[in-house]
């Protein structure tokens, strides 16, 4: 992060936007499984992940209850009646 930080000020740019750009040339990427399987998240964190990528999840027995977190729809009585 600090090697980030450093290039940013030296060059002008955002660290933030350069971690993301260098996300395609990295060899191992460590990072939060939800911005893979959030949908609302991984349009914008992970399609730059090449589809031949490899992801090994930690803490993959917590995997399904954030699948049905992402996906579930809050509904009150007005939308039925609709």
């Amino acid at each position: 992060l600090d090697d980030l930080k450093d290039l940013g000020r030296e060059k002008g740019w955002c660290p933030y936007f350069l971690a993301r750009h260098v996300i395609n040339h990295a060899k191992v990427l460590v990072y939060n499984y939800q911005y893979m399987l959030d949908p609302k998240v991984a349009g914008m964190v992970s399609r730059e992940l090449e589809a031949e990528s490899i992801v090994v999840f930690d803490e993959a027995h917590n995997i399904d209850n954030v699948c049905i977190e992402a996906l579930s729809v809050a509904m009150d009585q007005q939308v039925p009646e609709r």
